[in-house]
């Protein structure tokens, strides 16, 4: 469940349209340079564990027209994207031009056994914050998937195990060297749970 630069663009436009602006790049159309960072935590011998990947984006507002409603954005490498300003943006006013834009989006993906007994459903929910009318724009994006799956096989020679998941579909994964795998496995419950949140902030030049 890794992101990739291109996806993380594609919720950069995503949530500037949710912050401020709507996803309509004209002139420049690069992509943005990006930070990223993974983490990962498990206990050996357990199934399941935490990932974590953060990617960040820093650029400045190297262009700005009001009437138009449009903004370039400008990384330290000299990538420029333009994108189209939604009316219903109110903060755009306080965007001013040498303002720097950080963008920080975070995965985290939970992944552990669950009750033999319980029903294979998955479930979700969202939070969204942003500035005050007024203010330099800022928003927190925030969303949380919890899929559940059954064990239906596994493979004991290449230690991977196929799960069958609440839609129908199904997917063959690796099971970690250090966790013992078992025929014992099939018919529990693996819980997936999936976080994705990202945070956009204009500071003043």
């Amino acid at each position: 469940m890794n992101f990739t630069h291109k996806s993380f663009n594609q919720l950069l436009l995503i949530s500037l349209s949710s912050a401020l602006l709507m996803a309509c790049t004209s002139q420049h159309a690069d992509t943005l340079d990006a930070q990223t960072s993974s983490t990962s935590a498990y206990i050996p011998g357990v199934p399941g564990g935490v990932t974590s990947n953060v990617m960040t984006i820093v650029a400045t507002v190297s262009s700005i027209d009001y009437t138009k409603r449009s903004v370039t954005l400008e990384d330290e490498q000299g990538h420029k994207r333009t994108l189209q300003i939604s009316p219903e943006a109110t903060n755009f006013n306080q965007v001013k031009l040498g303002d720097k834009v950080t963008v920080k989006f975070a995965e985290e993906m939970a992944v552990f056994m669950g009750d033999a007994k319980a029903p294979a459903e998955d479930s979700g929910a969202a939070l969204v914050a942003k500035a005050a009318e007024g203010e330099k724009p800022a928003i927190l994006l925030a969303d949380t998937r919890e899929l559940t799956a059954v064990v239906k096989a596994v493979d004991l020679a290449k230690h991977r195990a196929t799960l069958e998941f609440a839609d129908g579909s199904s997917r063959t994964v690796a099971v970690r060297p250090d966790v013992p795998l078992s025929s014992d496995a099939v018919g529990r419950h693996v819980v997936i749970r999936i976080t994705n949140a990202i945070a956009l902030a204009v500071t003043p030049q």
